[in-house]
């Protein structure tokens, strides 16, 4: 997977349906023997998959303006160009 930064990955609950194991099923499990196998046997590269390309402080933002009520707040913003 590979996006241009900023980015923002989700999932969802539903991404995978789980299955639900018997009771025979988990009992049979405990008696077989457990493998571990080290990484290096698997071939696995352990290196970090994060790269961080660029680090930059966010821009200063000037102070903001209190107002008193709505018809206030729509002044402003009329005042601003923004309505």
């Amino acid at each position: 997977l590979e996006v241009d930064l900023p980015a923002v990955v989700t999932t969802d609950l539903r991404l995978n349906e789980p299955r639900f194991i018997k009771l025979p099923d988990i009992m049979k499990a405990k008696s077989k023997p457990l493998e571990t196998l080290p990484l290096a046997e698997l071939g696995v590269d352990t290196g970090p998959e994060l790269k961080t390309t660029a680090y930059a402080p966010p821009a200063k933002r000037s102070k903001g303006v209190m107002v008193k009520d709505a018809a206030e707040l729509v002044a402003v913003l009329k005042q601003k160009g923004v309505l």
